[in-house]
């Protein structure tokens, strides 16, 4: 065995060292993606342009008027519409006596159907204008947030259906605790790699707590399941042959807070798995390359804890090492244009958490963590995120 595991050795280093070069060309082509994106600019003449703010809030009532009273202190107003999405505790009443709804520029309207997917249309089909503006009921604007959006907006062509705005999981980004850091680096390199996809009319992804879409183009996409309201639509529109931009204005950027808990980041994680696999081709290859990279990880501990030799333990976290130096040569760029300040503690554990993700997954879906609290099929409102 010894011997075996001897000549094995060798070995491992040359395809270790093949699928780092392999990561850091992938990694080279989304920072290129990602400056090209900062410097994609509407040039167009501006023009009059009405938009409507849609909110789905689903018991909401703890942190709905956070983002009502930063829509109220905006240096410019739009009409704004919440949407109930069958709330079991007072979010319909907090909005409807909100100082917004009494000067006339915020309507309640009760979800037709059920689930974020139905109030988002519901809210589309009430909206008086030819864009709407989705946020999330949790989310933190500053107060140049509308400016922005209008600023955009007026010079959009007519091929564009959608625009895809900028979101920092971390509601304190200039200091996130180690937890809420971790997270919010992770997010911001998602979303420098969808920004770089969209500049070049890839398939990407946005958020649907920070996204700008156009009435009469807005797809229906319930049947894909309950999860996803967001990155499903986007490339739904681009499959229709519309443009998706991205915006990139750090005045239009959100702030929202990450998973508060283990078993929250599980079933967060599951989520976005579970309408991974409505993804068009091209983007599942991304999430299967980042896979794959965590089951090359493991299989270098693995082969290290049955190899028991320094040489093979040095591999496996000297790849490690190099992995997350790469990793993060990528996203902090990222994250400074976010206004997010990490340290490298918070990077380390970004990387060692980025390879447990894929065997968590699997655990939680076949009910081995059931004892910790995580069902097996990811909940969100207290609904299971079943079609």
């Amino acid at each position: 065995m010894d011997l075996l595991m001897a000549g094995w050795e060798p070995w491992a280093f040359v395809v270790a060292g093949v699928v780092a070069a392999l990561h850091a060309w992938t990694l080279r082509g989304w920072s290129r993606a990602w400056r090209t994106a900062l410097t994609s600019g509407v040039n167009a003449e501006s023009r009059a342009v009405e938009w409507t703010v849609v909110i789905p809030a689903r018991n909401e009532v703890q942190l709905l008027g956070n983002v009502l009273d930063d829509l109220a202190a905006q240096d410019i107003q739009v009409q704004i519409l919440v949407v109930d999405d069958h709330s079991t505790d007072d979010t319909a009443s907090l909005a409807a006596s909100h100082q917004l709804a009494q000067r006339g520029q915020l309507e309640v309207l009760p979800a037709e159907g059920t689930g974020k997917k139905s109030a988002l249309i519901t809210g589309k089909t009430a909206a008086s204008t030819p864009w709407v503006v989705t946020l999330d009921a949790d989310v933190r604007l500053g107060p140049s947030w509308a400016r922005g959006w209008q600023d955009r907006l007026s010079q959009v062509d007519a091929n564009t259906a959608c625009v895809a705005g900028p979101v920092v999981l971390s509601l304190t980004p200039q200091s996130p605790s180690l937890w809420e850091g971790m997270q919010a680096l992770d997010y911001a390199a998602q979303m420098g790699w969808s920004a770089g996809c969209l500049v070049r009319d890839l398939p990407g992804s946005a958020s649907g707590a920070n996204m700008a879409v156009r009435e009469d183009t807005y797809p229906d996409t319930r049947n894909l399941g309950a999860s996803g309201d967001d990155t499903l639509v986007v490339q739904a529109l681009q499959r229709g042959g519309h443009r998706v931009e991205w915006l990139s204005d750090a005045r239009t950027t959100v702030r929202t807070a990450g998973a508060t808990s283990f078993s929250a980041w599980i079933q967060q994680r599951m989520r976005w798995a579970g309408k991974a696999v409505h993804y068009d081709r091209r983007a599942k290859q991304t999430a299967w390359w980042m896979a794959w990279m965590s089951v090359a990880q493991w299989t270098l501990w693995m082969g290290a804890c049955v190899a028991s030799t320094s040489g093979m333990w040095g591999l496996a976290w000297g790849w490690w090492t190099l992995v997350t130096a790469m990793n993060l040569a990528y996203a902090r760029p990222v994250a400074h244009w976010f206004g997010l300040q990490t340290t490298w503690v918070q990077g380390a554990m970004l990387g060692l958490t980025q390879p447990a993700q894929v065997p968590l997954i699997l655990m939680a879906q076949a009910g081995l963590l059931r004892p910790w609290g995580i069902a097996s099929k990811p909940t969100w409102k207290g609904r299971t995120c079943d079609p």
